[in-house]
């Protein structure tokens, strides 16, 4: 026994170690922020406040949402774990956030689902008691699946010492299964039974083929002929009560039966025993399924739970959209977090697919080396059929779940994972001997450790981190300095850019700095717009301050909060331009925004400048006429185009290149002079508009700068010239101007149009 007790230190080892990565997970995760958790919580609340099973109802918001149309069996657990709280049926302090961005992955605001206080911290009581109990719950029933892992690799692989303890760490480390299995979730208790019930069908298998290597304190009783079907039926039923995944475990025990037929050569027995496991499903989910005849009209209730869900397919998916799905369906399997929007970096999936390369690699050069040695490779054990079926079965479900719906999700091929995680460990041993076998299997759960560890570190716990107040001496002197006001109880002290030169196919980082004035009754809404040329709108974000995460009647009265936004810039933005951001907040209605002023002085609107924004790439502009006037300020003059030649309006676009610094913005004349040089129209303006200044042009970048030139002469009579050039509107100088050759323009002005009668 002591021998035996000790071969199990590593396990125990492991799911010590699995039970301290799930408690970083559900630490890091606010409650209700994991996938669904809100919903399947909707359902255990239902049950435990004594309002019975949910019923569902088309077109009915409900807090169970979808989920209500699941099988109850871990929810029933549930109530009974929770139904002593007090406080655990109320939910009116957990508001949605309006501006959340719910499988958007990749999102950097409004993250969270919901709005958060800090109730929700320890001592924990009401509702986040309820909610972390069913987590612990939850990483129980986790801790179940990784020792089953271990020991369904053990039995498919007897004799095998490092691949079991390797098994199960490639599912006590699936960032994905942590993260679920710390959260209120009914695939915890599928995944669970369906591993159990695996494990009890290799089991028996071994046993009728005298293999059984399991401790004699096992409950081997209950593996034998006359009590092993009661006992698949009775796992096979609560799996199903659990969850309707687990019908695909149906077929591994057809499979099973016929095996049994075959191997014990009595079909008799064989239809007894699958007459019995039958009748014990049906008398412990026959009255779920009638329960869904009576209700919806079918028995699964997938269709109702479709139709609330919402997303059903209304056609085939194209193939591009298969790719992206496929995307998606991978990176679930092994990580995404939160509302399905926090996604790690590139480099996660990277080493995720290296694993998964050197096992399927491993696994063709195991089934190679036995075809070149001479086992005849057909003749798979029973238990491998029945594990290797049971993977395949549960991708057909995946796929006819994906297609006819928008929900191609990888986790849920979890109900599999103690058999891939055990042909992953077997494919990636399989290329070492004995020796190097140990070494090796230490160095991935060491890997696997660390990245499980490292989703938390770098992208869950970032995710929902709420920005902290600093004190007025922690300001950084790069701020600017605003001092608007909305509404008497927001004042904005000022904002920083971190690079106010940017491209159109980067980002800007912005950081406001909020005070309340005094505490605030209302979650106000805050509009940030970026404008770029002609007040185009480059980016646009709502959003409660934080990203989402500080709502303002969570402030502090007069304490500084830094609130930093990163905001994608629109890649088809014009430019270059100077960028400016309007910012507003609302209560209920976007169009009556709270009033602002700065100095008590009320304004319209806040427009504060954040820098340039050129062009990602060169912009190959190239002039009608070319030109090459040069300029004493350092601007030249590349050429121009003219559009419309004659009257009412002349309309042209001048080419502009700096070839040094220019220190000043000047403002471009545009006039129309007679054969006597009287201005006879003209168009004066600063270049772009006003949007490109000419101390903001940046080397080597060329400026489009149109003009409208309008006037109601008569070109009939006289010839007439347009010119062009710069000046200083200060000082109402000239800049002097000179031609590509050298020669000094008369008035420092630039011919570039003729027209009238010597122009026809």
């Amino acid at each position: 026994m002591a021998n035996i007790m000790k071969s199990y230190t590593p396990l125990r080892l492991l799911l010590i170690l699995f039970v301290g990565v799930a408690f970083a997970y559900n630490q890091s995760t606010p409650i209700f922020e994991a996938s669904d958790e809100a919903w399947h919580y909707g359902v255990v609340r239902e049950i435990a406040s004594g309002r019975g099973l949910p019923t569902q109802q088309t077109g009915e918001i409900t807090t169970y949402r979808q989920e209500g149309s699941q099988p109850p069996f871990y929810y029933l657990i549930g109530a009974g774990l929770i139904s002593w709280i007090d406080d655990f049926d109320s939910l009116s302090r957990y508001s949605y956030n309006p501006f959340g961005q719910i499988g958007v992955p990749g999102t950097t605001t409004n993250v969270n689902m919901f709005r958060h206080t800090n109730l929700e911290e320890f001592p924990l009581t009401g509702v986040a008691m309820a909610v972390h109990l069913l987590r612990w719950f939850s990483i129980l029933l986790g801790c179940g699946t990784v020792a089953l892992t271990y020991f369904v690799a053990k039995a498919l692989f007897p004799g095998q010492v490092t691949l079991p303890i390797l098994a199960a760490s490639f599912t006590a480390f699936n960032p994905m299964f942590v993260f679920i299995s710390a959260s209120v979730n009914n695939d915890n208790g599928v995944w669970f039974l369906a591993s159990l019930i695996i494990y009890t069908l290799i089991l028996i298998v071994n046993l009728d083929n005298n293999a059984l290597l399991i401790p004699s304190w096992f409950p081997s009783k209950l593996l034998q002929r006359q009590f092993a079907p009661w006992l698949l039926g009775l796992l096979i039923g609560l799996a199903i009560l659990t969850k309707l995944s687990a019908l695909l475990l149906m077929p591994v025990v057809v499979i099973y039966l016929i095996w049994r037929k075959q191997h014990s050569r009595n079909w008799l027995q064989s239809f007894r025993e699958g007459l019995i496991i039958a009748s014990c499903v049906l008398v412990l989910t026959g009255w779920w399924f009638y329960r869904n005849l009576i209700l919806y009209d079918e028995f699964l209730g997938t269709n109702m739970m479709a139709e609330i869900y919402g997303f059903v397919r209304t056609g085939p998916p194209t193939w591009d959209e298969l790719i992206l799905e496929w995307r998606g369906w991978w990176y679930s399997l092994w990580g995404i977090f939160g509302a399905f929007n926090i996604i790690p970096g590139r480099w996660f999936i990277a080493t995720i697919n290296g694993l998964v390369l050197i096992a399927v690699s491993g696994g063709i050069v195991s089934i190679v080396r036995r075809y070149l040695s001479g086992v005849n490779i057909k003749k798979i054990h029973i238990t491998h059929i029945l594990a290797g079926s049971f993977i395949l079965f549960t991708l057909v479900g995946n796929v006819y779940w994906s297609l006819n719906q928008h929900a191609s999700q990888g986790r849920l091929a979890i109900i599999a994972v103690t058999v891939f995680s055990t042909y992953l460990a077997a494919g990636m041993i399989s290329l070492f001997g004995q020796q190097l076998q140990k070494l090796f299997s230490i160095a991935v759960v060491i890997v696997l450790l660390i990245v499980s560890l490292l989703m938390v570190k770098l992208y869950i716990a970032p995710s929902y981190n709420i920005p902290k107040y600093i004190a007025y001496e922690e300001i950084p002197a790069d701020m600017i300095v605003s001092g608007a006001t909305f509404n008497k109880e927001i004042e904005l002290v000022g904002y920083s850019v971190l690079n106010n030169t940017i491209t159109t196919d980067d980002s800007l980082q912005v950081t406001l700095y909020w005070r309340g004035k005094s505490y605030i009754d209302s979650d106000y809404n805050l509009a940030i717009n970026v404008y770029g040329y002609g007040m185009e709108n480059i980016s646009k974000l709502d959003t409660w301050p934080g990203g989402g995460l500080l709502p303002t009647a969570e402030w502090e009265p007069d304490v500084i909060y830094p609130d930093t936004y990163v905001l994608p810039i629109l890649s088809s933005s014009e430019a270059p331009t100077i960028m400016r951001m309007g910012l507003s907040f609302w209560d209920d209605d976007l169009s009556d925004s709270l009033p602002i002023s700065v100095n008590d002085v009320t304004i319209e609107s806040l427009l504060l400048d954040l820098g340039r924004l050129i062009p990602a790439h060169e912009q190959n502009y190239i002039p009608e006429v070319k030109d090459g006037s040069v300029f004493a300020s350092g601007a030249k003059l590349l050429g121009y185009s003219i559009a419309e030649h004659e009257a009412p309006e002349i309309s042209f676009t001048l080419y502009w290149h700096a070839e040094s610094t220019i220190t000043n913005d000047l403002t471009v004349f545009v006039h129309m002079i007679d054969s006597s040089g009287d201005i006879v129209a003209q168009a004066d303006g600063p270049p772009s508009h006003g949007y490109w200044p000419t101390s903001e042009w940046e080397l080597g970048i060329v400026v489009s700068d149109h003009h409208n030139l309008d006037h109601d002469i008569d070109i009939s009579r006289e010839t007439y010239t347009i010119v062009i050039g710069l000046y200083d509107p200060v000082s109402g100088l000239r800049v002097p101007a000179y031609s590509s050759t050298g020669f000094e323009w008369d008035n420092w002005a630039v011919p570039i149009h003729t027209i009238g009668i010597s122009a026809q």
